[in-house]
């Protein structure tokens, strides 16, 4: 009988000494992970939702203006670049014309930095033309895109003036590959990838 009671608390002793160590191991855990601005919470969901909104607002509206086909279209064809201070891509600021205002107007006074990329069909699947680098996105970076017809009768545009049309346009022209012999020149699709710096 001695010997049962004997066992009983070994194992009784045995399953508290175990807690006390998984319990150790987890608050060792827990106090090894940092919390940092950047890490997954509540508020950074909330801050995420919000960059996702404005930023399909911002194409929204842009496009309702026809803003966002002539910042496509916004083409040096004699230098293969964007016009402006691109080479081949924007990086010191937004585009030059209202495309450019309403990101700024939008993300210029909030620390939030953004990407703009021009995805278009080529006879290969897609292609990527960018058009404005501000670094590399977080891992909390948000993506927001619209996508436009661009037909043969539309045309380049330039600080002063309106180019040629994209009928008359060469392929060592433009960025964007002609995909029809009608009046159908290519669908583009323009992303922005916005995240808080």
């Amino acid at each position: 009988m001695v010997a049962g009671d004997g066992r009983g608390q070994a194992l009784t002793l045995e399953a508290v000494v175990a807690s006390v160590l998984i319990l150790a191991a987890i608050g060792f855990a827990l106090q090894m992970t940092a919390v940092t601005p950047l890490s997954a919470s509540t508020s950074s969901q909330h801050v995420e939702n919000q960059l996702q909104s404005t930023s399909e607002g911002v194409l929204d509206s842009v496009a309702d203006t026809g803003a966002l086909r002539e910042a496509v279209l916004y083409w040096n064809k004699t230098t293969g670049e964007f016009h402006g201070d691109a080479s081949p891509f924007y990086r010191s600021g937004p585009p030059p014309n209202a495309f450019g205002d309403a990101l700024s107007a939008a993300f210029g006074t909030r620390n939030v930095a953004y990407n703009v990329f021009v995805h278009y069909q080529t006879g290969d699947g897609i292609a990527t033309q960018q058009m404005v680098r501000q670094g590399q996105p977080s891992d909390h970076a948000v993506s927001a895109s619209h996508t436009l017809v661009l037909t043969t009768s539309d045309r380049l545009v330039g600080p002063d003036e309106r180019g040629p049309r994209l009928g008359a346009v060469t392929d060592d022209e433009f960025y964007v590959a002609r995909r029809s012999s009608g009046p159908y020149y290519n669908l583009v699709r323009i992303e922005v990838v916005a995240w808080c710096i």
